[in-house]
């Protein structure tokens, strides 16, 4: 894991890529490297954590043995001993290192552009060909690494963080479409980015640069072309096993490391079954991590205990004070170059740090709600389909419940009051996730607003031939999982230096997971079903078949409480007006609402706040 950088245009120099490289330490203390060539103006940076041959030799930026490319590499390639089998066989290739690194290069140096296909990992690469002075970026299928760039009159630069582009003496705007959909979804979606003329290289895509200035991005992975046109016929009792066999492979490969290495355990089933594996291939008790609040209605901690003790786990948990909590909530946007509302931030942020003391990598239970159907808002589209079919009458009462009555029915007509049937899905899970509207957003930023790049999204797999809620699940494949929840992951343990592994990922699982009959992933109400039934074998059925949590923070009533002074702070009609661009008289009446005891709101008043600290950090002092 470590922190890559770079540009290829003649306007910036050794000290550009430097300060550029600098900004991503955190990501990489180990070591660093720079490679600079004043003739092309290309620069590659490189920041390193030290996972795989924790010598020297394995530094980067890496020459290939043939010296016609430079390599500069983050993440994990982690069937990289079978590649390098595979090129000893045709090439007679012998490795200098123990590293996947310098099995990376050497692929592409053999195989070109279908190397990256061969790769089972999480990864954004760039590479430099010094002979026909072209340069290449990969990011993996699903997105588990992040990649940005800059494209402004013939200005090329990339990182694994906006801070190192914007440590680059580039013009900071705010992209509107992109603050627009920060405030419908909690996350900037797509390629975009909130500051204009930054965007994010996609998942499974490449993109190639010329000396010319030429720039062409294409996929080279797309995951809906995996869907079988007929599922299998399988029993349930196949289907486990062939879960099992490649559960067991992607464990077995994630767990291969030179240092420490632990898991997340929060109780539920993912991390559950993560864990549960790990321990099985284990020959001694593996390391879990996970923290409890001091808040009972979001504390979880017992439920992860019950679960080490069944598997027989070394168990760490860090209770962790609303003081603790809060001590850090200014300091998210050092860590989130960009707005990211989602709650779950701050866990996040704090178990990794607490994990980083004790291991340098950590598998992680990510996927699983996407790829098994676990999410309860599957429930909110069945009941808005519903709606639908009442016609005016229904639609009109449903409006009246926004409006009136307790605040979870008000919050229920918010989800199911969509505004037309195109923009069903869309609006119900925007509104699940208690964001504004696209009225709202009209109101709040005085511009009409649209969703559009989700939209299409939703359109391409509303195409296909299957079950709403295997669309939803795609869905959430292409876009909340790497735009929303990988981001969030990387970011949080990045700040702490410490390596996260996601074994549901595994490409292969990903394509299991997406043709398997739907049956097998919600039956009887029961989500998650094939997991959960496969969990059984480690775990009392108590322990399994229980409500789910998820893992939050608690926001709501820490604005009520705690974090009320940062409503004052940063959303006071004083500071509105002067950063003139929020709708004062729309936050104002949100702000009211709120106080009043409408606090189903504090979700977009939360995003508000995020925003504005975030501002206030990377474009101009507002307070």
């Amino acid at each position: 894991m470590c922190g890559i950088s770079g540009f290829l245009t003649k306007k910036y120099n050794s000290e550009h890529l430097q300060k550029m490289t600098d900004a991503l330490s955190h990501r990489g203390p180990d070591a660093e490297g720079i490679y600079f060539d004043e003739n092309t103006g290309v620069g590659l940076g490189h920041r390193r954590l030290s996972i795989l041959d924790l010598s020297a030799n394995a530094n980067q930026p890496y020459h290939s043995i043939c010296g016609r490319y430079v390599m500069v590499f983050n993440g994990e390639v982690y069937n990289f001993k079978s590649i390098a089998k595979e090129l000893n066989k045709e090439n007679g290739f012998e490795p200098k290192t123990t590293s996947d690194t310098e099995i990376v290069i050497e692929a592409y140096a053999y195989w070109g552009d279908s190397f990256v296909e061969k790769f089972n990992g999480m990864f954004a690469i760039a590479i430099w060909d010094t002979q026909d002075k072209q340069l290449t970026l990969f990011r993996d299928r699903i997105g588990i690494k992040p990649l940005f760039y800059y494209w402004k009159d013939g200005v090329f630069s990339f990182a694994s963080e906006t801070k190192a582009l914007l440590s680059l003496p580039i013009k900071k705007s705010i992209n509107k479409e992109a603050l627009k959909d920060y405030l419908f979804l909690e996350y900037i979606p797509s390629d975009l980015s909130i500051i204009n003329d930054i965007n994010k290289l996609e998942q499974g895509c490449k993109l190639t640069l010329s000396l010319e200035g030429e720039l062409h991005i294409e996929k080279w992975y797309d995951l809906l072309k995996k869907i079988k046109k007929e599922k299998e016929e399988l029993s349930i009792e196949e289907y486990q096993l062939e879960f099992d066999k490649l559960l067991t492979s992607s464990v077995e490969l994630r767990s291969i490391s030179d240092v420490p290495i632990g898991a997340f355990l929060s109780g539920g089933t993912d991390s559950s079954i993560i864990c549960a594996k790990f321990q099985e291939i284990s020959n001694r008790p593996i390391n879990t991590f996970t923290i409890g609040f001091d808040v009972e209605s979001f504390d979880e901690s017992e439920y992860a205990e019950k679960v080490a003790k069944e598997l027989g786990s070394n168990h760490t948990l860090s209770r962790v004070t609303s003081k603790t909590s809060l001590s850090i909530i200014e300091d998210i946007v050092s860590s989130y170059d960009e707005p990211f509302a989602a709650p779950s931030t701050i866990p996040s942020l704090l178990v990794c740090n607490k994990a980083s003391s004790l291991s340098t990598v950590a598998l992680s239970g990510d996927g699983g709600d996407e790829l098994f159907m676990g999410y309860g808002y599957y429930n909110w589209f069945k009941r808005a389909q519903k709606i639908s079919k009442l016609g005016k009458l229904g639609r009109e009462g449903i409006e009246k419940l926004s409006k009136i009555g307790s605040n979870r029915i008000q919050r229920i007509g918010r989800v199911l009051n969509y505004p037309s049937s195109e923009r069903f899905w869309i609006h119900v899970w925007s509104q699940q996730q208690d964001m504004f509207t696209e009225n709202e957003i009209s109101t709040l930023l005085s511009e009409d607003y649209k969703h559009t790049s989700l939209v299409n999204t939703w359109q391409e797999i509303d195409n296909l031939p299957l079950s709403s809620e295997e669309k939803i699940s795609l869905f959430d494949l292409k876009s909340y999982l790497p735009q929303n929840l990988l981001y969030k992951m990387d970011i949080a343990s990045m700040h702490s230096s410490i390596e996260v592994r996601v074994p549901l990922l595994d490409h292969r699982l990903v394509e299991f997971a997406i043709n398997l009959p739907s049956s097998l992933k919600i039956k009887n109400g029961e989500k998650k079903y094939l997991m959960k039934k496969f969990l059984e074998k480690y775990l009392p059925k108590e322990q399994i078949y229980r409500k789910k949590w998820g893992f939050p923070a608690p926001v709501e009533h820490w604005l009520q409480t705690d974090l009320s002074y940062l409503i004052d702070k940063y959303l006071h009609q004083e500071v509105i007006k002067k950063q003139d661009i929020f709708n004062c008289k729309f936050v104002k009446s949100l702000l009211n609402e709120f106080t009043k005891g409408q606090t189903y709101h504090y979700k977009r008043i939360w995003a508000l706040i995020v925003f504005q600290m975030w501002y206030n950090k990377h474009i101009e002092t507002i307070v």
